[in-house]
């Protein structure tokens, strides 16, 4: 899997020191992209951004989804994915939460606060993204196709039912109502 970011990205856009261990965080980032972005983008899509991205290829449309939607939502995400993880050392010896000299552990409310507050933050550029994504007919950004992972699939549970009597098409829907 192509990493989308780099560690110094999230460190300069969010709370998170330069001081965080760079495998941990590359790990959140591998998260982010794997759980949330590629849902989000459908698989083709995701798949196109990562190959161009790696390439060096983005243009267009595609560089402004990249620059002004992709790319701020994952540096929240990876930051939420690490939040929720970076007090823990998981080692051999078992799991434990280390203390630097001169500091001291902020309380599990403030904890819970600061990783609801980036979660929000998160869920406000996937909401600008999916906006995006609607106003622009970009092929890739499919509703109904074979792809493993769908952008309007439900992921609550690991079952999709598709019922033509609920399911509705927005994409085309829009598309549509705009020509």
């Amino acid at each position: 899997m192509i990493i989308l970011l780099t560690e110094q990205d999230i460190t300069k856009n969010t709370p998170l020191g330069g001081n965080i261990d760079q495998d941990k965080l590359r790990q959140c980032i591998l998260d982010a992209q794997a759980t949330r972005l590629e849902e989000l983008l459908g698989e083709t899509l995701y798949e196109k951004i990562e190959n161009d991205f790696e390439a060096d290829e983005l243009t267009g449309v595609y560089e402004t989804l990249y620059t002004n939607y992709i790319k701020p939502f994952l540096i929240r995400q990876s930051a939420y994915e690490y939040l929720k993880i970076g007090a823990f050392n998981i080692a051999n010896n078992g799991i434990s939460l280390p203390l630097p000299q001169n500091a001291s552990a902020i309380s599990d409310v403030q904890l819970s606060n600061l990783i609801k507050d980036m979660k929000i933050k998160a869920d406000m550029y996937a909401d600008r993204m999916y906006k995006f994504l609607c106003k622009h007919n970009l092929p890739e950004y499919a509703y109904s196709s074979d792809n493993i992972i769908n952008h309007k699939k439900p992921t609550l549970t690991s079952w999709y039912l598709k019922d033509p009597a609920l399911d509705i098409d927005l994409w085309a829907l829009n598309k549509m109502i705009n020509e």
